[in-house]
């Protein structure tokens, strides 16, 4: 493996023992630290009956009591706060759409630690100085836009700050300005490579257009696949949460075989999300993270509610940080639709092979008169004057009810073709939920 294969070798490389050890002494470190400087923590380690000194090895983490969204926003605004007020340099928020939003506040040790984090990240990915980045995820209270925009100026990299939003401008600056990797969610890349086509800008031609890095929503392989062949490039999974300062946490190398949790930074457990105990290496439960090097702001056991798996196995790529696998969904965006699960991801996965509908759709979800559950889905098309060939039409919902069962289980009572933008769309901001891709009428 060559030598310029890595951002910061030494780190990245790390025998596992040694990577394990120093998680374990930065984990007693921010639980003494914690317990010492928050009364938030102090008061609920002492509910739980947990001391400092009762860490003495990485599964002893499992001894602390779990932080929950509901429980953060009781600490609002200042309670998981652990440095000095004037030391406080950056803020970023949670949506908070559904009550308080998650603070976080970051010191210049954070800051220069999480542009570490995602120089590493833009590196392994195959970005080097000279390099350009177009950045359209969101600048301002979420954390998306900035992770990768510190980390490109990191290592010599022209950053593009463009933000979501306006197709045509990123369009424009894509093809004008010679690219050379570009970040946004997978569903507004779809949304981007579609619209560009219909502009008779062929991205896939461009040669200096070589790699994409996608987050913040869940999104299957054939969206991947899709996505490559639109731009001509290679697409990489990335993972991160506001409340950790992310993107920065997690990425795939170019291995493509799930994704790098950066171990140093991170310590990041995978449970079973009914009972909380730990699964087995490789196997599927609900990610649990630990900030070990946070100087503003704590995150001790904090449940992301995001469905996935973790494994310590070797990776060809000479890393040696865990890996976790790409989100499936979160467990608070699973919809239960006659005593099976559903995720939106897995919708999107039967209907993003259908070259004549774009990126867009949406569930209702309702009961009939008998009160069992009904599906119906609605998608947008591409050409509004496809909604014109009733044969067409008709051929297209069969075909995609038939996709939908295969995948999901469930056979949906309807298929709607609708016309192009008339359907929410989810943003860089709102990935991490369903909420433009689920609308929930039963009544409880």
């Amino acid at each position: 493996m060559p030598k310029d294969e890595y951002f910061n070798e030494d780190i990245e490389t790390m025998p596992k023992e040694k990577l394990q050890a120093l998680q374990l002494e930065r984990l007693k470190q921010m639980v003494e630290t914690v317990y010492n400087r928050s009364p938030f923590y102090r008061r609920l380690y002492d509910e739980a009956g947990v001391k400092p000194y009762d860490i003495r090895r990485l599964e002893d983490i499992q001894k602390l009591p779990f932080l929950e969204k509901r429980t953060v926003r009781e600490a609002y605004p200042f309670g998981m706060v652990i440095a000095p007020r004037n030391q406080l340099l950056e803020m970023h928020s949670t949506s908070g759409t559904t009550g308080k939003p998650v603070l976080v506040f970051a010191t210049q040790g954070d800051i220069d630690l999480w542009a570490e984090l995602n120089a590493r990240e833009l590196w392994m990915t195959g970005l080097r100085p000279g390099d350009s980045l177009l950045n359209a995820y969101g600048y301002g209270l979420p954390t998306g836009g900035f992770g990768f925009h510190y980390g490109a100026l990191k290592m010599g990299v022209l950053v593009i700050p463009t933000g979501s939003g306006q197709v045509e401008r990123q369009i424009m600056l894509l093809n004008d300005l010679d690219v050379t990797a570009f970040c946004m969610t997978p569903s507004f890349a779809l949304y981007v490579g579609q619209r560009a086509r219909e502009l008779g800008v062929e991205f896939s031609k461009k040669r200096s257009l070589r790699v994409g890095l996608f987050g913040a929503e869940p999104w299957p392989w054939s969206t991947r696949e899709r996505i490559e062949e639109l731009f001509g490039i290679t697409a990489y999974d990335e993972f991160g949460m506001t409340e950790f300062l992310g993107p920065g946490m997690t990425c795939e190398c170019r291995e493509r075989n799930w994704m790098h949790a950066w171990a140093d930074a991170f310590f990041c457990e995978c449970i079973n999300p009914e009972t909380g105990e730990w699964v087995k290496d490789g196997e599927e439960g609900e990610l649990v993270w630990t900030w070990l090097t946070a100087e503003g702001t704590a995150m001790v056991r904090y449940r992301s509610r995001d469905i996935s798996a973790l494994t310590w196995d070797d990776c060809p790529c000479g890393r040696s940080h865990p890996r976790i696998k790409a989100i499936k969904g979160r467990t608070d965006d699973a919809v239960s639709i006659s005593g099976l699960i559903v995720f939106p991801s897995q919708v999107e996965a039967a209907l993003v092979k259908y070259p004549d509908t774009g990126a867009n759709f949406r569930m209702y979800i309702d009961t009939d008169p008998r009160g069992l559950d009904r599906l119906t889905l609605k998608v947008e098309v591409k050409d509004r004057t496809l909604l014109d060939n009733a044969g067409r039409v008709k051929e297209l919902v069969e075909d995609m009810r038939e996709s939908i069962q295969n995948t999901t289980g469930i056979n949906p009572k309807e298929v709607e073709l609708v016309a192009p933008d008339s359907l929410p769309r989810v943003t860089a901001g709102e990935g991490k939920t369903a909420s433009a891709r689920v609308e929930d009428r039963r009544k409880r």
